[in-house]
Protein backbone atom coordinates (compact mmCIF):
# COMPACT_ATOMS: atom_id res chain seq x y z
CA UNK A 1 0.00 0.00 0.00
CA UNK A 2 2.61 2.38 0.85
CA UNK A 3 4.57 1.25 -2.35
CA UNK A 4 1.48 2.46 -4.40
CA UNK A 5 0.79 5.86 -2.59
CA UNK A 6 4.68 6.58 -2.91
CA UNK A 7 4.29 5.88 -6.94
CA UNK A 8 1.23 7.90 -7.23
CA UNK A 9 3.00 10.54 -5.20
CA UNK A 10 6.17 10.49 -7.66
CA UNK A 11 4.06 10.25 -10.76
CA UNK A 12 1.99 13.31 -10.00
CA UNK A 13 4.48 15.48 -9.17
CA UNK A 14 6.92 14.05 -12.08
CA UNK A 15 3.19 15.23 -14.49
CA UNK A 16 3.76 18.44 -12.80
CA UNK A 17 7.00 19.00 -13.39
CA UNK A 18 6.60 17.73 -17.02
CA UNK A 19 3.42 20.17 -17.81
CA UNK A 20 5.14 22.97 -16.16
CA UNK A 21 8.62 22.82 -17.49
CA UNK A 22 7.82 25.11 -20.25
CA UNK A 23 7.76 28.06 -18.16
CA UNK A 24 10.87 27.51 -16.67
CA UNK A 25 13.14 27.65 -20.38
CA UNK A 26 10.92 29.50 -22.28
CA UNK A 27 11.77 33.39 -22.63
CA UNK A 28 9.38 35.64 -21.32
CA UNK A 29 7.39 37.30 -24.17
CA UNK A 30 5.61 40.34 -21.79
CA UNK A 31 9.44 41.45 -21.03
CA UNK A 32 10.38 42.22 -24.62
CA UNK A 33 10.30 46.07 -25.89
CA UNK A 34 8.53 46.47 -29.38
CA UNK A 35 7.16 48.92 -31.39
CA UNK A 36 3.16 48.04 -30.52
CA UNK A 37 1.60 50.29 -33.82
CA UNK A 38 2.58 51.29 -37.43
CA UNK A 39 5.40 53.32 -36.35
CA UNK A 40 9.10 52.60 -34.96
CA UNK A 41 10.69 54.32 -32.29
CA UNK A 42 14.18 55.10 -30.62
CA UNK A 43 15.90 57.78 -27.87
CA UNK A 44 18.60 60.05 -28.74
CA UNK A 45 20.07 61.41 -25.59
CA UNK A 46 16.92 62.99 -23.59
CA UNK A 47 15.04 62.89 -26.83
CA UNK A 48 12.69 60.06 -27.10
CA UNK A 49 11.08 59.74 -31.30
CA UNK A 50 7.80 57.53 -30.98
CA UNK A 51 5.88 56.05 -33.91
CA UNK A 52 8.17 57.36 -36.53
CA UNK A 53 5.84 56.80 -39.74
CA UNK A 54 6.42 58.40 -43.56
CA UNK A 55 2.87 58.94 -45.40
CA UNK A 56 3.26 59.35 -49.37
CA UNK A 57 1.07 58.62 -52.14
CA UNK A 58 3.64 59.45 -54.98
CA UNK A 59 6.97 58.33 -53.50
CA UNK A 60 8.44 61.55 -53.51
CA UNK A 61 6.93 64.30 -51.30
CA UNK A 62 5.97 62.30 -47.99
CA UNK A 63 4.60 63.69 -44.36
CA UNK A 64 6.98 62.75 -41.23
CA UNK A 65 3.90 61.51 -38.56
CA UNK A 66 6.22 61.73 -34.77
CA UNK A 67 5.90 62.14 -31.54
CA UNK A 68 9.20 64.23 -30.25
CA UNK A 69 9.73 63.86 -26.14
CA UNK A 70 12.18 66.24 -24.96
CA UNK A 71 13.12 65.17 -21.22
CA UNK A 72 15.61 67.74 -20.95
CA UNK A 73 15.95 70.77 -18.84
CA UNK A 74 16.56 73.21 -22.10
CA UNK A 75 14.86 73.34 -25.51
CA UNK A 76 16.12 71.36 -28.19
CA UNK A 77 15.93 71.04 -32.19
CA UNK A 78 15.75 67.50 -33.37
CA UNK A 79 17.26 66.97 -36.99
CA UNK A 80 15.86 64.18 -38.96
CA UNK A 81 18.51 63.52 -42.08
CA UNK A 82 17.61 60.98 -44.86
CA UNK A 83 18.71 60.66 -48.48
CA UNK A 84 16.64 62.34 -50.79
CA UNK A 85 17.07 61.91 -54.76
CA UNK A 86 20.60 63.26 -55.18
CA UNK A 87 21.14 64.89 -52.09
CA UNK A 88 21.13 64.68 -47.89
CA UNK A 89 17.74 66.70 -46.74
CA UNK A 90 17.44 67.40 -43.05
CA UNK A 91 13.89 68.34 -41.55
CA UNK A 92 13.97 70.16 -37.92
CA UNK A 93 11.26 69.53 -35.63
CA UNK A 94 11.66 72.09 -32.60
CA UNK A 95 10.78 70.38 -28.89
CA UNK A 96 10.22 72.82 -25.55
CA UNK A 97 12.17 71.47 -22.25
CA UNK A 98 9.97 68.83 -20.69
CA UNK A 99 7.58 69.09 -23.36
CA UNK A 100 6.19 66.97 -26.52
CA UNK A 101 5.65 67.85 -30.18
CA UNK A 102 3.58 66.09 -32.22
CA UNK A 103 3.59 66.39 -36.26
CA UNK A 104 1.26 65.15 -39.00
CA UNK A 105 0.01 62.30 -36.17
CA UNK A 106 -4.13 63.92 -36.76
CA UNK A 107 -5.58 65.43 -39.80
CA UNK A 108 -5.30 68.88 -40.00
CA UNK A 109 -2.04 69.27 -37.34
CA UNK A 110 0.93 70.86 -38.10
CA UNK A 111 2.84 68.65 -40.41
CA UNK A 112 6.92 68.46 -41.42
CA UNK A 113 7.49 67.54 -45.14
CA UNK A 114 9.94 65.27 -46.49
CA UNK A 115 10.82 66.20 -50.18
CA UNK A 116 12.36 64.14 -52.79
CA UNK A 117 12.35 60.73 -50.51
CA UNK A 118 12.30 58.22 -53.87
CA UNK A 119 10.21 55.71 -51.60
CA UNK A 120 7.36 53.86 -52.23
CA UNK A 121 4.77 52.65 -49.70
CA UNK A 122 5.88 49.32 -48.22
CA UNK A 123 9.14 50.30 -48.15
CA UNK A 124 11.38 51.83 -45.46
CA UNK A 125 13.31 55.05 -45.27
CA UNK A 126 16.84 55.74 -43.50
CA UNK A 127 16.29 58.36 -41.39
CA UNK A 128 19.58 59.69 -39.28
CA UNK A 129 18.18 61.81 -36.05
CA UNK A 130 20.40 63.82 -34.08
CA UNK A 131 19.86 66.60 -31.01
CA UNK A 132 22.57 68.93 -29.69
CA UNK A 133 25.65 67.29 -29.01
CA UNK A 134 24.54 63.13 -28.22
CA UNK A 135 25.47 60.59 -30.44
CA UNK A 136 22.71 59.85 -33.44
CA UNK A 137 20.65 57.12 -34.60
CA UNK A 138 20.01 55.74 -37.27
CA UNK A 139 16.00 54.42 -37.71
CA UNK A 140 14.19 52.27 -40.47
CA UNK A 141 11.16 54.21 -40.52
CA UNK A 142 8.54 52.68 -42.67
CA UNK A 143 6.72 54.76 -45.46
CA UNK A 144 2.87 53.83 -45.55
CA UNK A 145 0.12 55.75 -47.92
CA UNK A 146 -3.73 56.53 -47.22
CA UNK A 147 -5.24 53.59 -48.41
CA UNK A 148 -6.23 52.34 -45.04
CA UNK A 149 -8.84 54.98 -43.78
CA UNK A 150 -7.58 55.85 -40.60
CA UNK A 151 -4.26 57.47 -42.64
CA UNK A 152 -6.02 59.10 -45.61
CA UNK A 153 -5.85 62.07 -43.57
CA UNK A 154 -2.32 61.79 -42.89
CA UNK A 155 -1.01 62.50 -46.50
CA UNK A 156 0.89 65.50 -47.17
CA UNK A 157 -1.10 68.33 -47.23
CA UNK A 158 -0.92 70.94 -50.31
CA UNK A 159 -2.11 73.61 -47.91
CA UNK A 160 0.48 76.46 -46.81
CA UNK A 161 -1.24 76.85 -43.93
CA UNK A 162 0.05 72.98 -42.36
CA UNK A 163 3.47 74.38 -41.10
CA UNK A 164 5.99 72.98 -43.64
CA UNK A 165 9.29 72.31 -42.36
CA UNK A 166 12.59 71.32 -44.55
CA UNK A 167 15.56 72.31 -45.24
CA UNK A 168 18.07 71.54 -47.00
CA UNK A 169 21.71 70.81 -45.29
CA UNK A 170 24.08 69.23 -48.32
CA UNK A 171 26.82 66.80 -46.55
CA UNK A 172 29.24 64.80 -48.37
CA UNK A 173 29.34 62.01 -46.20
CA UNK A 174 26.40 59.20 -45.44
CA UNK A 175 25.56 59.93 -41.21
CA UNK A 176 27.03 57.34 -38.90
CA UNK A 177 25.42 55.99 -36.27
CA UNK A 178 28.79 56.98 -33.93
CA UNK A 179 28.31 60.49 -35.33
CA UNK A 180 28.37 63.02 -32.61
CA UNK A 181 27.76 66.97 -33.81
CA UNK A 182 25.40 67.72 -36.02
CA UNK A 183 25.45 68.08 -39.43
CA UNK A 184 25.57 71.86 -41.21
Amino acid sequence: MRARTTAAVVIAGAVMVLTAGCNFISPQTTTEIYDASDGVNTTVGDIEVRNAIVFTENGDEASLSVVVINNGSSAADVKFQYQALGSTETAVIPVAANGETDRGTQGGQKQTILNGIGKQPGSLLTVFIQSGTDTGKKLNVPVLDGSLSQYATLLPSPSPSTGTIATSEPRSTEPTETETTPAG
